[in-house]
């Protein structure tokens, strides 16, 4: 019952991102459909049992956030690399432990770390040596952190 509250709350959220995204009206509306088709997906298997407590679908008020913040700060080419992140998560639920897994994983969470990148870098007017500390700072994180979670994926630890 608590994950269906959560996705029932997880609803606003979705909407205001997709509602406010100072984005075209394409934009807004492709992806509020792939936000709602992850809750769709993530309300179905949490009502029947299925969905793991560390199922990545639980992500999604982040990645409607996210999606909010690309558009406050402007990021025109981070509007395109927004796209995959619904499908990616989806498709990471629906792999569990396979070694499919492990790539959907990486992608997934490689893209998310760019994508908060632009959020700062163009929020923040980062240019020069800011900017080239931040990349290689942030980057330094997200190998670690793509590195460590693949690992934990191969041993099984994380599903």
């Amino acid at each position: 019952m608590r994950t269906v509250l959560f996705f029932l709350g997880s609803f606003v959220t979705l909407g205001i991102a997709a509602g406010i995204t100072p984005y075209p009206v394409g934009w807004r509306l492709a992806a509020g459909g792939l936000l709602l088709l992850l809750w769709a997906y993530g309300l179905v298997r949490g009502a029947q049992g299925r969905l793991r407590p560390g199922s990545p679908v639980f992500l999604l008020p982040g990645h409607a956030l996210l999606f909010l913040a690309l558009g406050l700060v402007g990021a025109e080419a981070g509007r395109w690399a927004w796209i995959p992140v619904a499908p990616l998560t989806l498709l990471l639920d629906l792999a569990g432990g396979r070694s499919l897994a492990r790539a959907l994983y990486a992608i997934l969470w490689l893209d998310l770390f760019a994508l908060l990148h632009q959020v700062v870098a163009l929020g923040r007017d980062l240019t020069g040596t800011p900017l080239l500390l931040w990349t290689v700072g942030l980057g330094a994180v997200a190998v670690l952190y793509v590195a460590s979670g693949v690992r934990r994926l191969g041993k099984g630890v994380v599903r």
